[in-house]
């Protein structure tokens, strides 16, 4: 009868073991966006800013994969004219050899729009599970929710991508195309940041109405930071218009 017992004892510790196993999602291998703060020149607007970039011809080897103009629509502390500049590569060595030819566009860009490249943020950038972003470019405008967290000392990005994908599943299953990012800061932090720590929780829509759907289904919302033991000290989200001025993904 107890070997009956231990038998049955190591079998369901197994099963639960491997059912544990089953749920914990490899993080794949990402890409890196680099994020870089700008400010519009006094008595333009985001649309000239987005129609130039629109004209630069990225045809050329070692162009990045896209770029984006995101202009918030909710915040407590953004400046008059205040924009971000969203530029996706493969990885660093994509970076480097990037290579940009003057023209009349980039020329013009350069004086509806300075950009602080001393002070740009570059992160790991992963994909949550499946989504439709910018409904794989056809629309050239969307919205998008961002907040920041930090993880836990005692977790990995891999524990938070595995957690936020079986979150983010349940949402997808409900027909929400909106993308899921996680986004972990490598260089650039703000001053006082544990390394290694800070990460970005962002919701990409398909376009503005099937973002909001998303939001309206997170509401309402639980009172302070989720995924107790993983993350720490989340902010609220802010949201931005965001605008594709290159698609190369």
């Amino acid at each position: 009868m107890k070997q009956v017992r231990l038998f049955m004892i190591m079998f369901f510790s197994s099963f639960l073991l491997f059912s544990n196993l089953s749920w914990s999602q490899e993080l794949p291998p990402g890409n890196l966006i680099v994020v870089t703060a700008c400010k519009i020149a006094h008595g333009h607007t985001i649309d000239e800013v987005v129609t130039v970039a629109r004209a630069i011809d990225y045809s050329a080897d070692g162009a990045p994969n896209a770029v984006f103009y995101r202009t918030p629509i909710s915040g407590s502390d953004f400046s008059e004219n205040w924009a971000l500049r969203v530029v996706y590569w493969d990885d660093f060595a994509h970076f480097t050899s990037a290579s940009f030819t003057p023209s009349g566009p980039r020329n013009h860009l350069n004086e509806l729009i300075t950009c602080d490249g001393n002070n740009r943020t570059f992160l790991k950038n992963y994909s949550v599970g499946s989504g439709n972003a910018y409904d794989g470019g056809l629309n050239l405008v969307s919205g998008v929710a961002a907040r920041f967290c930090s993880v836990s000392p005692v977790a990995s990005i891999q524990d938070v991508y595995s957690e936020l994908y079986a979150a983010n599943e349940r949402n997808s299953n409900a027909g929400s195309e909106t993308l899921m990012q996680l986004s972990h800061a490598l260089f650039g932090t703000p001053a006082g940041t544990e390394m290694g720590t800070r990460i970005t929780i962002r919701l990409v829509g398909r376009d503005w109405p099937d973002l909001a759907k998303r939001l309206d289904a997170s509401f309402p919302a639980s009172v302070g930071t989720p995924l107790e033991g993983i993350l720490e000290n989340c902010t609220d989200r802010n949201l931005f218009n965001s605008y594709v001025t290159h698609w190369g993904l």
